[in-house]
């Protein structure tokens, strides 16, 4: 953007903003006139939503007879909008002043972003309502919108009293089912237009978050000159996601993004900045990565009351990216935010999770969360064990693991003071010391490639286990490895710990009888045929599918592990034999350390059969491990 001095001739003051006036006067060449005012009484404005994008500031406008560069989007956007003040549209109070960030913050004064940026939460939230800007007009717009009405309607019409995504019943894609519900088939062409639709930038923008959010009223989407309700694409989005849609390959992923914002804009309570955070890095992206936090924090809970944000959470765009995200862990850490925030470390050199990376910052601890984007989108990243629960709308939203995850049970997080603060002193023990190995999938498989191999990738995981550790008990060693590689999360796909169990016996039995002695049993070969009929037995009732959607998710880019004490259990995929598998005091999951002499590193959270229910707080009270103080780095 340029000619910026010209334009932004005034400063606003504390709590002021400006504005863009639109000009209806259409034998005048401005698009608008700024007008700096005050938040506390303001006209009634429109908050716009758009994508700021890559492209090249080609398009000369004029606001306040002063020539302003933009992108030839954008600008038409501006034409749209004046058309609609013109024409007078449906728009109540009538469209004539909005706030734009490209037009009304100074882009290149970094205290101007940085102070606008802290009034982001009070600008949309006192608009009249949040208008998006998809772009201008498109061939696949209508047969999109078309295509959106109808899984609106279908919707509407077998979920008529649901008032949030979680009061709809979970269910799993069919072909019969989804003929049942007369939408398209496949082949249909609309499909294609609303995955066109789907991969427009917007839809993964970190900014639009919040200003979908923050809206008072039903947003607007504005496409070309179609306009669209922001309700019905959401209600369709978590539709299609509640009934199992959203694992199929016809369906575009950002979707995913749109019922993630209805599921934000519903919550009556707020978001700490920890889940928000979780719940959107691996999904949203950002030009300036330190905008991955401060895009949130117009919604974060610690950021309500804007006299009283803390000083780790001000935006400042002074501050490096490094810096930003040490200042925000820190934060985070020492006021009570669960170590789940972990999950998305920044591990150590060369592993995959770096790879995945855009930025490679390489002044990045292990430890720190790395909240800047990935390369891939969501379904190609390793599944977190830990989750936002939100469930509960009366409660605010919680960034944790499971229930049943409980490895420290009783024992607290103990932060140690440290001069350099890039390093990590807490109060660790060490269970075990990792043996064995065996990586699913190599070479930064997609996980499209890992659906087809994952059949011999827990065979090798089985016969490995089973040539290095003494079993006696084939029921307890099913159970083991069943639980190992679904982590246990059975509630992902709504069932029982039970039902799980046979579904992973009914799975072992299939590659059994299917591979023969190329299995191992723990056991005599004699005794094959018994054991096999025992596994049936146990399986009955049981659905191998189910399974492996657990086994699928779990254990993409992950390896299993055997350790030291004959336990077993999946750590992440740059696991090593010879790192540790340790209880932080405080976390409900084990995680796997590496000792580079004084300083150790973070590699990552694992799950580990046998310490997943305060084992290590009963075995340091038994004085069989001790507690101690490590410094990662």
């Amino acid at each position: 953007m340029s000619h910026t001095e010209s334009i932004y001739h005034a400063q606003p003051s504390e709590n002021q903003i400006r504005l863009l006036r639109l000009n209806t006067d259409t034998s005048s060449s401005d698009a608008g006139f700024l007008e700096i005012v005050s938040l506390d009484d303001a006209p009634q404005f429109y908050a716009i939503s758009h994508c700021w994008g890559t492209k090249a500031h080609d398009t000369v406008i004029k606001i306040d007879g002063r020539p302003l560069s933009l992108t030839s989007d954008l600008a038409s956007g501006l034409n749209v909008l004046q058309d609609l003040a013109i024409t007078g549209s449906n728009f109540d109070p009538p469209l004539r002043y909005i706030w734009i960030d490209s037009i009304c913050v100074n882009q290149q004064s970094i205290s101007d972003r940085s102070t606008q940026v802290a009034l982001m939460r009070q600008i949309y939230s006192t608009s009249v309502t949040t208008l998006v800007w998809l772009g201008p007009e498109q061939p696949w717009v209508t047969s999109a919108w078309r295509l959106l009405d109808q899984i609106y309607h279908v919707f509407k019409s077998t979920c008529p009293e649901v008032q949030r995504e979680n009061d709809m019943s979970v269910g799993t894609y069919s072909d019969s089912l989804h003929q049942h519900t007369g939408l398209p088939t496949w082949d249909y062409e609309s499909w294609g237009h609303l995955r066109e639709m789907m991969h427009l930038d917007w839809f993964s923008r970190i900014w639009v978050v919040q200003e979908v959010v923050l809206s008072p009223k039903d947003p607007t989407i504005i496409c070309g000159s179609h306009l669209y309700p922001w309700h019905r694409l959401q209600w369709a989005s978590s539709w299609l996601r509640r009934k199992g849609y959203m694992r199929l390959s016809q369906i575009p992923e950002k979707l995913l993004n749109v019922s993630n914002m209805g599921n934000l804009r519903y919550c009556r309570a707020n978001w700490p900045l920890d889940a928000l955070l979780s719940f959107t890095m691996t999904k949203f992206h950002a030009t300036d990565q330190r905008d991955k936090i401060f895009g949130l924090l117009g919604i974060a809970a610690e950021c309500q009351d804007p006299s009283r944000i803390p000083p780790a959470l001000r935006p400042d765009y002074s501050a490096d990216l490094t810096s930003t995200y040490l200042k925000v862990a820190r934060f985070l850490l020492e006021n009570g935010s669960s170590l789940a925030i972990l999950t998305r470390a920044h591990g150590a050199d060369g592993c995959l999770m770096r790879k995945q990376r855009v930025h490679n910052l390489a002044d990045l601890p292990s430890w720190t969360p790395d909240w800047s984007d990935f390369r891939v989108f969501n379904k190609g990243i390793r599944t977190s064990l830990a989750r936002v629960h939100f469930s509960d709308l009366e409660k605010p939203p919680r960034l944790g693991f499971a229930k049943s995850f409980a490895a420290s049970s009783s024992l607290e997080l103990k932060l140690h003071e440290v001069e350099n603060m890039s390093v990590l002193r807490v109060s660790v023990a060490r269970l075990a010391i990792v043996t064995h190995c065996c990586y699913f999938g190599e070479n930064e498989a997609s996980k499209e490639d890992f659906k087809h191999t994952i059949d011999q990738n827990l065979r090798a995981a089985w016969n490995m286990s089973l040539s290095v550790l003494t079993v006696g008990d084939l029921t307890s060693w099913v159970t083991s490895f069943v639980k190992t590689t679904t982590a246990e999360r059975y509630d992902l796909i709504g069932l029982s710990y039970e039902q799980t169990m046979k579904d992973g016996m009914a799975y072992l039995v299939r590659q059994l009888e299917i591979q023969g002695t190329e299995m191992r049993l723990p056991c005599d070969e004699g005794d094959r045929g018994k054991n096999i009929d025992l596994l049936q037995q146990l399986s009955v009732g049981g659905n191998a599918k189910d399974y492996i959607t657990l086994a699928y998710t779990y254990c993409f880019s992950r390896c299993f592990v055997t350790t030291s004490t004959g336990n077993v259990g999946i750590g992440p995929s740059d696991t090593r034999v010879g790192d540790f598998a340790a209880v932080i005091l405080g976390s409900d999951v084990p995680y796997i350390l590496r000792n580079n002499g004084t300083l150790w590193s973070f590699i990552g959270e694992s799950y580990m059969e046998g310490y997943m229910d305060g084992e290590a707080a009963k075995m340091i009270k038994q004085g069989v491990i001790q507690e101690e103080v490590l410094d990662i780095r």
